[in-house]
């Protein structure tokens, strides 16, 4: 198989897992009245507490005015706040999840763990780890030629 055709298949596969993850999530999306974008965004900053906005973009490559419209949605429902710090002569606001945004997220990562990795099989699981490790080698190469940064906790399995 030529690379061309790799990076297809890969992809496709990734798509496929994204659409599958949003099928999985659905109930949960719906009960918290959010969108996956939302649920993507909260789960991110479970991850990376204290991610400014401007990083938001540079992760997920929303446009500005959508990734505002988000976190303020997702601050008036009470999912994540804003905090403000003085970093030497600068003002940041850093977004940081709230309680309720903890609930929502755990919630979720439940019911994808509770449908899939929770009915493998030791080889299976460790099949998964391994497959994951190498994809997640190649999304970051793939972003790194974009000009995306990829997140921390991508990095460190």
């Amino acid at each position: 198989m030529e690379g061309k055709e790799i990076i297809v298949d890969i992809l496709t596969v990734a798509n496929a897992i994204s659409m599958a993850g949003k099928e999985l999530l659905n109930d949960v999306l719906e009960k918290h009245n959010i969108s996956f974008k939302e649920y993507y965004i909260l789960r991110h900053l479970e991850k990376n507490p204290g991610e400014t906005q401007y990083n938001l973009l540079k992760y997920t490559m929303l446009s500005k005015s959508r990734a505002n419209q988000i976190v303020s949605k997702l601050e008036k429902m009470g999912y994540l706040e804003k905090k403000i710090e003085m970093v030497g002569a600068l003002l940041k606001k850093p977004l940081y999840l709230t309680k309720s945004g903890e609930k929502v997220v755990i919630e979720g990562v439940k019911e994808i763990y509770t449908n899939t990795i929770e009915n493998m099989t030791g080889e299976e699981k460790f099949e998964y780890g391994m497959y994951r490790n190498k994809m997640v080698e190649i999304l970051m190469n793939m972003r790194l030629t974009l000009g995306i940064t990829t997140p921390e906790y991508l990095k460190e399995k």
